[in-house]
């Protein structure tokens, strides 16, 4: 039974559509359908009596939606779809508005704007109105600044490597990852906009008419989700329960990651592995390029350098490394090899339209290429991973899946009159170009998920579409080693943190491997800052080891690293909430502070989680950096000092130096030093408190950090509270836990800043013995006491389940 209320009588350009939820609009030969998903999120599709009834997506994760009351509203003018959060108003001529609840206007068309014709060749497209103010965020992988407002963009995901380069040029578009997906920011409301069309996209935002944005597309019809804010958060939540969110990384996968196009042999990958080691720089990750490979085939080895594969694993694993290896698409054309001549007998690969295999040309040589858009051609590529999970191997790495080819002549990608199958509904490549990636890496993952069934599986992808975050993380392919490609790469990952892509990283130190020591150092700076850390680099450069810079770069190498495995409870916990909620590990500052113009378009310093603002350095040569801080107090990471904002300060920076603020009101996990993820259960957990005049609250979410256990409620949700009490106290430990996860018995130390005024601490109603300097704390069961300065009070106990801390004077 439908949830809509329809009125006894409408306009004759109206029909109700209770299967859809909705209503359809007509004039002339267009058609406008408008359906309700959920309260906060409205399907808008055009098409022509000419288009085809139904539209495909691999970018909705179901379609199975939930009943939500809505109701539609006739008056003189227009007809209104109306829900809870949003009111779609449409004219008879079709042009629309929509606004929220509270009257803001998000969608704004005018006589004259809302569907464009298809031109003779085909295509559709969609203009709309956008007052100067209005911003714009998301939209995949992107370079140029956070704000893509006045920008003209293409969605084709490609291989733009340039040999002079050796990587994508400054200024490059289009790239690998292509989601067709904004946040708009309207007078500080937030609303987002998915245009689900897999063909070959134009986004104008506003970069031909300062007041007019225009989405084209090459074929098919404009299929578009609007989802209602009004905060960017309430956006990326609705519009990852509509594509997929995150799985649950493993925890090893947030540690910091060694990889090189060019270790061989097997030697010298447990050569660069046991250096780590010696030189005491944490690692968790040692990920191999197709150097690995027996003649470019993916999901085989060399036999040569990688004789026993199965001993290599292991022995990195002795010594805490992952492996991960890299799977190119391309399948070898081959008659010896039963991989690809299964392939062929079952009909996997793409086609022509004479119903031949095509061929290209790329590693292998002579190579085909599966049809990852046939469900059983899927089946059969999930079948090729057991191969390597059965060595041990704990890490797919896909690459060339743009699909980028050797072809110039065509653009280095396949031809789009090829075949595919569509998911049942034959097509062209035309179509499914963009979703191959897409739909390689869910093969991928239901491969590795089968195969390995107790463990996570991890996957790492150069290309992809809207909804890749539900397989696989993302990094930004083949920057050069220029200070301009890592200045483009933080806005590049926090849009892509906007478009539901939580996972996300670079090559530190550029993939050309033409670093310099400076580069390197503030490139490590900024993956350290990064939800994915991994160094790797191509074999046409130099080594890019952190030790191959001298001493003074491996030593900050070394700190950085270990500063980003302290922070490995405070990542992991963020990394689980983002798999619940869509939310972004690493935000840009208008993610948290949407009402701030300044942060508008601030795409050189970034929010970690909620409580950490890194201001990376970005700039050659740089001795200073500019800062901005906004309202409220703000500790400086490394003093203490307190900062009142708004507020732009300027800092020396020395090479060493990652300015880093802590947000007033922060609850900071954090871990002891360790060598990789698991080496051991940690022996102690810190908080670091950092309090504000109002309370605030962190989840803690912690589990054994592989596996499946937690779907079956082995995990520990624990939410921490710091906030005033009577008498000017503070309070601060556990209100609410879940799951039944344990961890091991462990010693808590809580560091409280700005604690000048205390001078008595209670641990549930019993006062805690003041040992007077810091160092006995160490040995000490139970206690506190005061930096010399006063500035700290540190505390340590036994943890239990259920205890509270009082800090008073």
């Amino acid at each position: 039974m439908s949830l809509v209320e329809y009125p006894a009588s409408r306009p004759s350009w109206i029909r109700p559509d209770p299967a859809r939820r909705g209503l359809v609009a007509h004039c002339d030969d267009r058609r406008l359908e408008l359906a309700v998903l959920a309260d906060g999120v409205v399907r808008l599709r055009y098409r022509t009596v000419r288009s085809p009834l139904w539209s495909r997506s691999w970018a909705v994760r179901t379609q199975d939606w939930p009943e939500v009351p809505a109701s539609i509203l006739v008056d003189d003018e227009a007809v209104t779809l109306r829900t809870r959060c949003l009111d779609v108003r449409v004219f008879p001529d079709l042009h629309l508005s929509a606004t929220d609840r509270a009257g803001h206007i998000l969608l704004q068309e005018v006589p004259g704007d809302g569907y464009l014709e298809p031109a003779s060749g085909g295509g559709c497209g969609i203009q709309r109105h956008t007052p100067p103010q209005e911003r714009f965020y998301g939209f995949g992988e992107k370079v140029g600044p956070l704000d893509k407002r006045g920008r003209s963009m293409t969605f084709w995901n490609t291989d733009p490597f340039d040999d002079r380069y050796g990587g994508y040029p400054p200024e490059t578009d289009p790239l690998y990852v292509s989601i067709p997906f904004f946040i708009g920011l309207r007078d500080q409301v937030a609303y987002g906009l998915l245009t689900d069309n897999s063909t070959k996209l134009r986004f104008d935002m506003a970069a031909t008419s300062p007041t007019v944005y225009r989405i084209t597309a090459a074929a098919g019809v404009m299929d578009q989700y609007l989802f209602a804010g009004p905060s960017m958060a309430e956006v990326l939540h609705r519009y990852t329960w509509l594509t997929g969110r995150m799985p649950l990384p493993p925890r090893w996968a947030l540690g910091y990651h060694q990889s090189r196009w060019g270790y061989h042999p097997d030697s010298q990958v447990v050569e660069v592995c046991t250096e780590l080691r010696r030189r005491g720089i944490p690692a968790d990750g040692i990920w191999l390029d197709i150097q690995h490979q027996d003649d470019y085939r993916s999901f085989t080895w060399d036999k040569r350098g990688f004789a026993n594969p199965r001993e290599l694993v292991e022995t990195l694993e002795a010594i805490g490394f992952k492996t991960s290896v890299i799977v190119d698409p391309c399948i070898k054309v081959d008659p010896q090899w039963a991989v690809y001549r299964e392939g062929a007998r079952r009909g996997h690969y793409l086609k022509t339209p004479d119903g031949t295999p095509h061929v290209d040309e790329v590693w292998p040589g002579h190579s085909v290429f599966p049809d990852f858009t046939c469900p059983e051609a899927r089946a059969w590529w999930a079948s090729l991973v057991k191969a390597q999970t059965d060595l041990g191997v704990r890490g797919v790495w896909l690459d060339m899946n743009e699909p980028a080819t050797f072809r110039k002549d065509r653009g280095r990608t396949l031809p789009d009159h090829l075949l595919a199958r569509g998911e049942g509904r034959p097509t062209t490549f035309a179509e499914a170009h963009n979703v191959y990636a897409l739909q390689q890496a869910k093969a991928t993952w239901d491969g590795m998920r089968a195969a390995q069934p107790k463990r996570r599986p991890f996957l790492l992808t150069r290309a992809g579409f809207a909804g890749i975050q539900r397989h696989a993380a993302v990094w930004t392919g083949d920057s050069p080693s220029t200070w301009q490609a890592m200045h483009d790469t933080l806005p590049m990952l926090l849009n892509l943190g906007l478009s539901g892509v939580p996972l996300v990283g670079s090559d530190v130190g550029g993939f050309s491997g033409k670093a310099t020591s400076d580069l390197y150092a503030r490139w490590m700076q900024l993956g350290a800052i990064s939800p994915f850390f991994r160094c790797h680099t191509s074999k046409n450069g130099n080594r890019q080891e952190p030790w191959q810079f001298g001493p003074q770069v491996e030593n900050l190498s070394r700190s950085v690293i270990g500063d980003r495995y302290r922070l490995l409870a405070y990542l992991y916990s963020l990394a689980h909430h983002a798999s619940q909620t869509g939310e972004p590990i690493l935000r840009p500052l208008v993610y948290e502070f949407q009402d701030d113009p300044a942060t508008a378009n601030l795409g050189d310093q970034a929010m970690l989680g909620p409580w950490l603002l890194a201001a990376p350095v970005l700039q050659k040569g740089a001795t200073t950096r500019k800062v901005y801080l906004p309202a409220g107090h703000w500790y400086d990471y490394g003093s203490g000092t307190v900062v009142e904002g708004p507020v732009t300060v300027e800092l020396e920076v020395a090479l060493g130096s990652l300015p880093l603020f802590v947000r007033a009101g922060a609850i900071l996990p954090m871990l002891e030093p360790m060598a990789w993820s698991d080496f051991e259960a940690p022996r102690s957990l810190r908080f670091e408190l950092y309090p504000a005049k109002a309370g605030s609250r962190f989840v803690l979410y912690e589990d054994d950090g592989d596996g499946f256990d937690f779907e079956k409620g082995a995990f520990s949700r624990v939410e921490y509270a710091l906030g005033p009490a009577d008498g000017g106290a503070l309070l601060f430990g556990p209100e609410r836990r879940e799951g039944t996860y344990e961890p091991r018995p462990r010693q808590l130390e809580v560091r409280l800043w700005a604690a000048s005024r205390f001078s008595r601490l209670e641990l549930d109603g019993r006062e805690l013995p003041a040992l007077g300097a810091e160092e006995p704390l160490a040995k000490a069961s139970e206690g506190w006491s005061k930096s010399p300065d006063g500035t700290r009070l540190t505390a340590v106990f036994p943890e239990r389940r259920d205890w509270s801390l009082r800090f008073s004077f």
